[in-house]
């Protein structure tokens, strides 16, 4: 933070030189005009994918906050570890030059998770963040995972995605997505049979109104999901079979990267459903709700409180299915992993994360206060019996990796019984 103030204080000495000065507003500093833009440091990231998010424009005047905008708004596509903004004289105006600080983008790596919840998984990743330098990712997976299911074992899992934000500078998006997993059940009599899911879909989005930065402000999402569940063995109960899935969503995005701190606004509605009348085995409706707003506290660099608020409804589908639950290292820490499965839930989250070393912005301490339920049916859904946790614990962001934190602690429930630890990756 330190770093942007000073940044902005040298950009504001620059422009105030009046051998740049253009045109003025009354009782404004003068604004030169920008003759040339440049970025440093951007050996993979294109410039078209940082030109997309800045308000300067070549042949227009700026200021030192426009400025700041938009070195802010480049540094919130979380792909750099550090982004800086600097003016150099010309004869009629100024060149801008962002320098980056580019991150790993390209990670095969093994896969170990191990939640002290019992649940853990092991397998291979490939991540390929900021592919082609445009902010595209790529994730691969290979995974043997436990989830610590009653009567469900190991299961196996294989997936790919591939998102693409913009495509060719429109304001479309598109990501595509497919999966495969198998897994043994037990039935209550003893026997054992095998479980398997297929799973193909993609979303296109589009960006509503024109604001600058594109990636921030309102996004529509359509979809088609394709999912099949089958089951195989002497023992097997028949499969729920084939759902063809229609969703959409809106978002909104207003989320500020601070490098070792995030703060801003994100919203989620999103609407999916199968209908026998269109080809599905069966039917359902599901509705699925979040917002998250992080808000700066106080004048220590990445103190933040954080509430998170989020709901889910799912109406019809198989009898077995139960889409939400709550306990574990996610959600309501103090209790045990799934220890309430149902077709509707709500959560509320307070969370408060200060640096614990100032020398050491990327370790915060945090305190989390988690209340919520889960109603075995959706029409049954209520806001009383709330299930209430408390955690303390500690959080490491990796600055050289994109989206990379891992939280470990301890919290207790509050209505009675012992306490957990807990760690995952946040």
């Amino acid at each position: 933070m330190r770093d942007a103030a000073c940044g902005a204080a040298i950009v504001g000495a620059v422009l105030l030189q009046p051998a740049l000065a253009a045109e003025t507003d009354a009782g404004s500093e003068p604004t030169p005009v920008v003759r040339e833009i440049v970025f440093e440091g951007n050996d993979t990231t294109r410039a078209q994918t940082l030109r997309r998010e800045i308000a300067v424009r070549v042949g227009a005047p700026t200021s030192p906050r426009q400025l700041e905008a938009s070195r802010q708004a480049i540094q919130d596509l979380g792909l750099f570890k550090q982004v800086s903004v600097r003016t150099e004289p010309l004869a009629d105006g100024v060149r801008v030059v962002f320098r980056v600080v580019e991150r790993y983008y390209l990670l095969p790596l093994p896969r170990v998770d191990a939640k002290s919840d019992g649940r853990y998984a092991y397998g291979a990743q490939l991540r390929w963040d900021n592919v082609w330098g445009l902010n595209h990712d790529l994730r691969v997976i290979w995974l043997e995972e436990d989830q610590k299911q009653q009567n469900v074992g190991r299961e196996s899992q294989y997936s790919a995605s591939y998102s693409i934000p913009f495509i060719g500078g429109s304001p479309y998006g598109l990501s595509v997505y497919g999966g495969y997993s198998t897994r043994p059940v037990d039935n209550d009599d003893g026997s054992t049979y095998t479980e398997t899911f297929h799973d193909l879909g993609f979303t296109v989005s589009r960006r509503l109104g024109g604001s600058v930065p594109p990636s921030q402000g309102w996004r529509l999402t359509l979809g088609l999901d394709y999912n099949v569940q089958d089951t195989a063995g002497a023992a097997a109960p028949p499969a729920y079979g084939t759902a063809w899935s229609p969703s959409v969503a809106l978002r909104y995005r207003d989320w500020h990267y601070r490098i070792y701190s995030d703060v801003g606004d994100l919203f989620k509605l999103g609407y999916s459903f199968a209908s026998e009348n269109l080809g599905s085995d069966y039917h359902y409706g599901r509705i699925d709700s979040s917002y998250a707003r992080f808000m700066p506290i106080g004048s220590t660099d990445h103190q933040t409180l954080h509430f998170i608020a989020s709901g889910g409804w799912y109406f019809g589908g198989p009898q077995p299915v139960h889409p939400f639950g709550l306990g574990g290292s996610d959600a309501l820490r103090g209790y045990e992993v799934n220890f309430r499965e149902g077709d509707a839930f709500w959560l509320l989250q307070l969370e408060f994360a200060r640096p614990l070393y100032t020398p050491w912005p990327w370790l915060r301490g945090v305190v989390i206060l988690e209340s919520g339920n889960v109603s075995r049916q959706a029409e049954q859904f209520w806001f009383d019996s709330a299930h209430t946790s408390l955690g303390v614990g500690l959080r490491v962001r990796f600055k050289n990796f994109v989206n990379f934190e891992l939280e470990a602690g301890y919290a207790i429930p509050l209505s009675g019984g012992g306490g957990r630890v807990f760690a995952s990756r946040v």
